[in-house]
C-alpha cells in the first residue's frame, strides 16, 4: 500500500513540477506558420518558429539596431539548398517566452515576399530550440516551453515517431507503403513535400493525384515556376500500429524531403532535440480545399500564378500567364494586399474577370 501511495506521490510531484516550471507563448497560425513574439535587445520582433532553420535569423531590413561592432560573414544553406554569405550579429539579450539568452549569435538574411507580407521579421532556429522541450498546440494556438531537465507523464496517449538529429538537422523517417523515407521536421514550412526521386518509390501507394503547375516550395516560392503534383497518401510511423494518417503532399524540385504544419492537423506534437523525442497525437488531417488557382502582379498587371488541375480548372481553360481584370470585383495594384487576400481569404468563390472580358467562377473545393 505504502509503494501505490509514494508512486502516486511522485506522479503528482511530477505533474506539479511540469506545471510550473513550464512557459506558455502565444502563437498566430499564420498561412500556416508559427508567428510569435521575441525580444531583442528589449524590442519586440515577430519570428517563425522553425525547425527548418539551423541558425537563427532577422531580416536585413530590421538589423538596424544590432550591434556592428560584432558583425562577422557566414556562408548559410537553407532547406531549398541556396547559399548566400550573410552577416552574424551577437545579440546582448534575445529573450523567448520567460528565458532571456545572452550574447546570442544571430544572422541577416534578405527580404522576401513572404516575411515582407506576412510581418515575419525572423526565424527561431534549432541553434535556440535545442535548448528547450517544446509542446505545440495546433488547435489551441499556444507552445509551451520548458527546460530539457524537467521530465512529465503527460505523453502517454501521443505517438512517437522514428525521429533522429543528423548534426542541426531533425529528420523524421515515415513508413509509406514498405518504403521508409526520411523527411526533413520542418515547422518553417507549411506544407509536406517529397522529392522526384522518392516520389517514384510511392507511386503506387498514391490515393488520389492532381498535376499542378507550381511555385517550388519554400518561402522565395512566389516568383519561381515549375511543375509539380499534388497527392495523397497513407503514412504512418514504422513500426507501429494505429490507423494510417492520410496527408497531402506535393512534389519539389528544390531542396529535400519535408514535413511541414500541415502533417499534424489541429492537433499538438511534442519536440524534445535532447531526449532525441518527437511525439504526437493522433491526428485527425484536415482536409485541404483550395481554389486550384493563384494570382500575382507582373509589370503592375494581375495574371495567373498557378494552377492545380482540377476538374473546374480544366474545364475553364484558364492558363498560367492569362492576365485578370478582377477578383470578386476588386482590381489588386499592391503586391502583398493581393498575396495576403489569397493567403487569407474565407470567401469560399472566386468570380474571375479576365482582361479580354470573360469570366469564370471558381468553388474551393477538397483536394480529397
Amino acid at each position: 500500500m505504502k509503494y501505490y501511495l509514494f508512486l502516486l506521490l511522485a506522479v503528482l510531484i511530477n505533474g506539479f513540477t511540469f506545471a510550473q516550471t513550464h512557459d506558455t507563448i502565444r502563437f498566430e497560425n499564420l498561412v500556416g506558420l508559427i508567428k510569435i513574439p521575441v525580444q531583442i535587445n528589449g524590442k519586440v520582433h515577430y519570428f517563425m518558429f522553425d525547425t527548418g532553420a539551423e541558425v537563427t535569423t532577422i531580416r536585413e531590413d530590421v538589423a538596424a539596431d544590432l550591434d556592428k561592432t560584432t558583425c562577422t560573414k557566414k556562408r548559410l544553406k537553407d532547406s531549398n539548398n541556396k547559399v548566400t554569405i550573410q552577416s552574424k550579429f551577437v545579440v546582448h539579450s534575445l529573450k523567448i517566452g520567460n528565458s532571456d539568452l545572452s550574447n546570442q549569435s544571430i544572422y541577416t538574411f534578405p527580404n522576401n515576399p513572404l516575411f515582407n507580407c506576412s510581418g515575419f521579421e525572423g526565424a527561431i532556429g534549432i541553434d535556440i530550440i535545442k535548448q528547450f522541450d517544446w509542446l505545440i498546440d495546433f488547435d489551441k494556438l499556444y507552445i509551451v516551453k520548458t527546460d530539457t531537465s524537467v521530465t512529465a507523464n503527460r505523453f502517454n496517449d501521443f505517438a512517437a515517431l522514428d525521429f533522429y538529429t543528423n548534426k542541426l538537422r531533425p529528420r523524421i523517417n515515415l513508413k509509406i507503403g514498405n518504403n521508409i523515407i526520411d523527411f526533413l521536421f520542418d515547422s518553417g514550412a507549411n506544407e509536406s513535400g517529397i522529392d522526384k526521386k522518392n516520389y517514384r518509390k510511392i507511386k503506387n501507394e498514391i490515393i488520389k493525384s492532381y498535376d499542378e503547375i507550381s511555385s517550388v516550395s519554400g518561402a522565395n516560392s512566389y516568383d519561381q515556376q515549375s511543375k509539380e503534383s499534388f497527392f495523397l497518401i497513407a503514412t504512418h510511423p514504422d513500426n507501429l500500429d494505429f490507423t494510417n494518417h492520410n496527408v497531402m503532399f506535393n512534389t519539389i524540385s528544390v531542396g529535400e524531403n519535408k514535413i511541414g504544419n500541415d502533417f499534424w492537423g489541429r492537433n499538438q506534437i511534442f519536440l524534445s532535440w535532447t531526449k532525441s523525442k518527437l511525439l504526437f497525437k493522433k491526428a485527425n488531417t484536415e482536409k485541404k480545399k483550395t481554389f486550384g488557382i493563384s494570382f500575382k502582379i507582373l509589370n503592375e498587371s494581375m495574371i495567373v500564378n498557378s494552377l492545380v488541375y482540377t476538374e473546374q480548372i480544366i474545364k475553364s481553360g484558364v492558363k498560367t500567364g492569362d492576365k485578370v481584370k478582377s477578383i470578386n470585383g476588386k482590381s489588386y495594384k499592391d503586391y502583398c494586399e493581393l498575396m495576403m487576400y489569397q493567403l487569407l481569404t474565407k470567401e469560399d468563390i472566386y468570380t474571375i474577370e479576365m482582361q479580354d472580358g470573360k469570366k469564370f467562377t471558381f468553388k474551393k473545393e477538397n483536394l480529397y
